[in-house]
């Protein structure tokens, strides 16, 4: 009769990771009579990884009409008002996005990495340019910035 061997390799366990991209629900802007031609902000506004692995955001627009608007009304506002996102950085800041908030869309394009358990402040000014003129007279819009994340894989 022939000898037999078995060995058991025990006690494997596997997790995953997780990415946990927040922002305060606090608006950072309340401005109602803005005129063409002015500005408002930068208001600071934090972005944290607060999950196990490095993530890469990218931040979305998401607009409707304010009171008493109809949303094409809201779209000619969207198409008009400004809106610059930049990071802190006091000697070097970098531009994330700059342009009408209706394409604040997956922005910036590559994304922007941000590691495990760490934040950034990002700037933010919103402003709406002299040549909206009469068209944006009474118009109002509602502007939800939306922080969408994407775990960063590991380089082989």
């Amino acid at each position: 009769m022939p000898f037999t061997i078995s060995s058991i390799n025990q006690g494997n366990e596997l997790g995953t990771a997780n990415v946990e991209i927040t922002v305060p629900e606090t608006p950072i802007f309340a401005e109602t009579d803005l005129i063409p031609g002015e500005s408002v902000g930068p208001e600071d506004l934090e972005v944290s990884n607060n999950g196990t692995a490095t993530a890469r955001y990218y931040i979305f627009a998401d607009w409707r009409p304010g009171t008493g608007t109809s949303p094409a009304g809201a779209q000619i506002l969207a198409d008009r008002l400004n809106i610059q996102i930049e990071d802190d950085d006091p000697d070097n800041p970098t531009v994330l996005y700059t342009g009408p908030i209706s394409g604040l869309i997956e922005q910036p394009d590559t994304g922007r990495e941000l590691a495990a358990q760490s934040s950034e402040t990002l700037k933010i000014t919103v402003s709406l340019p002299s040549e909206a003129g009469n068209l944006t007279q009474n118009l109002a819009i509602e502007v939800d910035l939306v922080f969408v994340g994407q775990l960063v894989e590991p380089q082989p």
